[in-house]
């Protein structure tokens, strides 16, 4: 970060809105502001090229509360700007996907969508500082080491339910299918079962879903979320039922949770000769 120091009435309000941390009078001001947008001219281009810069895996506009920051931070690599507010730029924001940089390189920045800032300035937004943003990214990257870690020493959780989710969460195929083929479930049935040895039977009750999908449920939450009217169900061993599995029909694992999985009826079979890699 260069040596800053604010250079007029704007940037001095907004640098103490900054330590007083009171990001709403910081939008504020910035609404009502000045805005020098740095623009690359002089080219053969017919069309206006804007100077943009990648971060958080976004592409940013900076623009800047003056030209004494502008010329700071971006002289190499612009040779001119236009002066511009809010309103304006929003009204002809140049690309739907880019996002706003608010004095970038200085202690007065801030980064978020354009239309944020309206948000923001009455109050209902409060935008993230860089520092947040920062220890949001490292949190995030702490959480994928560990998933990843865990994916690969198959280090899950005793418990089924648990396991299954952590396995699908680390995005671990083979762990998934190899807890899952150790579990026990429950199948939703249209009328009760007395006991797991009548899926033997013929005229099993099989309760059969939407495109020919049967439901499996790794425990009782899991059933109560998809079904919070109770319905009939046998617990039995999965391996127990893909042998006598209805032709045709498709495999649905704790549906619309986040470890769930789908197997289409031509690879149901298939399962009970999964065997993890050594």
């Amino acid at each position: 970060m260069t040596d800053w120091q604010p250079v007029n009435d704007v940037e001095k309000a907004m640098l103490l809105a900054v330590g007083e941390n009171d990001r709403q009078s910081y939008f504020q001001l910035l609404a009502l502001a000045d805005l020098f947008l740095p623009q690359i001219a002089g080219d053969e281009s017919p069309e206006q090229r804007f100077l943009t810069v990648r971060a958080f895996g976004e592409v940013f506009l900076p623009v800047f509360t003056s030209s004494q920051a502008l010329i700071a931070q971006a002289a190499g690599a612009v040779n001119g700007y236009a002066i511009t507010n809010y309103y304006e730029l929003r009204r002809k924001w140049p690309h739907p996907d880019w996002r706003l940089a608010i004095n970038p390189g200085t202690p007065i920045d801030a980064y978020l969508a354009v239309e944020a800032v309206e948000q923001a300035a009455v109050g209902d937004l409060e935008v993230p500082t860089l520092d947040e943003l920062g220890a949001a990214a490292v949190a995030d990257f702490a959480e994928e080491f560990d998933l990843q870690e865990r994916r690969e020493r198959g280090d899950y959780p005793d418990d089924d339910a648990a396991a299954l989710t952590a396995a699908a969460r680390a995005g671990d195929v083979y762990g998934y299918l190899n807890r899952l083929l150790d579990t026990t479930v429950l199948i939703p049935t249209t009328r009760p079962v007395l006991a797991a040895e009548e899926i033997l039977e013929p005229g099993f009750p099989w309760r059969t879903g939407t495109d020919q999908m049967i439901e499996v449920f790794t425990g009782p939450e899991a059933l109560a979320r998809t079904h919070p009217d109770p319905v009939p169900a046998v617990e039995v061993s999965l391996p127990f039922a893909l042998a006598v599995w209805p032709e045709g029909h498709g495999l649905s694992v704790n549906p619309g949770g986040d470890d769930g999985i789908t197997v289409p009826a031509e690879q149901v079979l298939l399962l009970l000769s999964f065997s993890p890699p050594a």
